[in-house]
């Protein structure tokens, strides 16, 4: 048997949630998962999809598992794949493409989040080979209405974030789905070549910031070769988004709260007589530092966890800490996750900086509650958001200073790596990289203004009846 793949039934889960919020009939969007995604149920329900499906309709197709290579042929594996008999218990790639080309869809879009396997839990030796990316090409490129995209290239893996409780991938996918990706969108409608290009920028990002080491994963995408493929009209999703009475709607997925203080090495919990202060930055210093500051870091994921049940009246099932032991942690609840981190002052070795942030938010309104703020009262002094593109930082310096509107003010480095603005009716500075916009206060505030902050920053820089000064472009 093949091991499962990490997070597989949440997220097929989050892309039916998705698309039913596009506007999809429950009962048309068909999740099998686990002893229900056998060979048989999977190649019936595709038939029976494609046989429904009329001249006008748009298919759906996610694959979350194991793709490899057996007698030339590409497959992939499903619940009841025998590594003793793959030609009988795996689902070739070729079956699944003329179910596509003998269908009367107007469009089918295959999503792909695979990776290949090595075949090592066989009893036999099997002669593997790799998964043929030709076989992608040749077939979506002569085709005009179907589009693949995968989520690694082939001998690559698809990575998960334990953070996110998702694969990496899956979720920027889901992200643009959603309508909180702007680039995706031309207008309201979401194309393949913006799609793809925010899939290879996200995945690249979110890798660097999960992993310690580097990780290659290189999303793909096959078809379109014509030209880029209209895939979804999101245009009542965001008309509905706007109208709601909730203004908070547009913080999902792009927004964190986060605090850095400097504390002295010789105040961690761990430091004792004969322990010597670290003179430089470096792996090993960097290591000691987590030693001493392991209890405390333990401490406050246990406060934390604790906090966060009583006010939000979690079960055990809804709320877990991952405490890595190197310094870091993170309690995941159902509406946003809180980690900490302890790191030597690059600056200053003789101290180190405690991180602490809220992000991965999947529901706002609880971070507006009054059980977040007696959680989180004094934590945070800084909100930031990401931004949909880059931004040309020097093209932003000059417009604002050829503007001359007096209630601006803004500092910035000779390099113009960043800018920080201050703006009439704006408490605390703006302060603008090229992927991101912070608020910046001088110490913790009260969640519900750094956020409320956020919002008057969108308004003021983001909307067309603000400063509109933000020129954000792909770099």
């Amino acid at each position: 048997m093949l091991e499962g793949v990490a997070f597989a039934n949440r997220n097929g889960g989050r892309l039916r949630e998705s698309l039913e919020k596009l506007g999809f009939a429950a009962e048309d969007c068909i999740v099998l998962a686990d002893e229900q995604a056998t060979k048989a149920s999977i190649e019936s329900r595709v038939r029976r999809a494609i046989k429904s499906c009329l001249d006008e309709d748009v298919l759906f197709v996610y694959y979350a598992g194991h793709s490899l290579a057996w007698q030339s042929k590409n497959r992939l594996a499903t619940f009841d794949t025998d590594l003793a008999d793959l030609d009988q218990t795996t689902i070739s790639l070729s079956w699944l493409h003329q179910q596509f080309k003998d269908s009367d869809c107007k469009k089918v879009v295959l999503f792909l989040d695979t990776g290949d396997k090595e075949l090592t839990e066989s009893p036999t030796p099997i002669p593997m080979e790799p998964w043929a990316e030709a076989e992608l090409r040749s077939f979506y490129e002569s085709s005009d209405r179907c589009v693949c995209f995968s989520s690694c290239k082939p001998g690559e893996v698809s990575y998960v974030s334990r953070k996110l409780q998702s694969g990496i991938w899956l979720n920027h996918l889901v992200e643009a789905l959603d309508g909180n990706a702007a680039a995706t969108l031309d207008g309201t409608r979401l194309t393949s070549d913006k799609l793809q290009a925010h899939l290879s920028q996200s995945v690249t990002r979110t890798l660097a910031t999960t992993y310690s080491t580097k990780k290659l994963q290189t999303p793909s995408c096959y078809g379109a070769s014509s030209g880029p493929m209209v895939l979804l009209d999101l245009e009542k999703l965001l008309s509905d988004r706007k109208a709601s009475k909730n203004p908070f709607a547009v913080l999902i997925g792009d927004v964190a709260l986060w605090s850095r203080r400097s504390m002295s090495v010789k105040n961690l919990s761990g430091f004792k007589k004969g322990h010597s202060l670290p003179d430089r930055a470096n792996h090993s210093s960097q290591t000691f530092v987590t030693s001493l500051a392991k209890d405390q870091v333990t401490e406050d994921l246990k406060s934390v966890f604790q906090a966060l049940k009583s006010a939000f009246k979690l079960k055990r099932a809804d709320i877990e800490v991952s405490d890595q032991g190197d310094g870091t942690g993170t309690v995941i609840t159902p509406h946003f996750n809180y980690s900490v981190s302890v790191q030597l002052a690059p600056e200053d070795p003789s101290c180190v900086i405690w991180s602490r942030t809220i992000d991965a938010i999947k529901d706002p309104k609880p971070l507006f509650s009054a059980a977040f703020a007696s959680v989180f009262q004094t934590y945070f002094d800084t909100v930031e958001f990401a931004l949909p593109n880059a931004i040309d930082i020097g093209a932003l310096i000059d417009s604002i200073e050829e503007a001359d509107d007096a209630r601006i003010g803004i500092e910035y480095d000779p390099e113009t790596t960043y800018c920080i603005l201050s703006v009439d009716g704006i408490e605390g500075r703006i302060r603008i990289t090229k992927r991101a916009m912070c608020i910046e206060y001088p110490k913790a505030e009260a969640p519900k203004l750094l956020l409320s902050s956020f919002l008057a920053i969108r308004t003021a820089f983001l909307s067309p009846e603000g400063i509109d000064l933000v020129a954000i472009e792909e770099l």
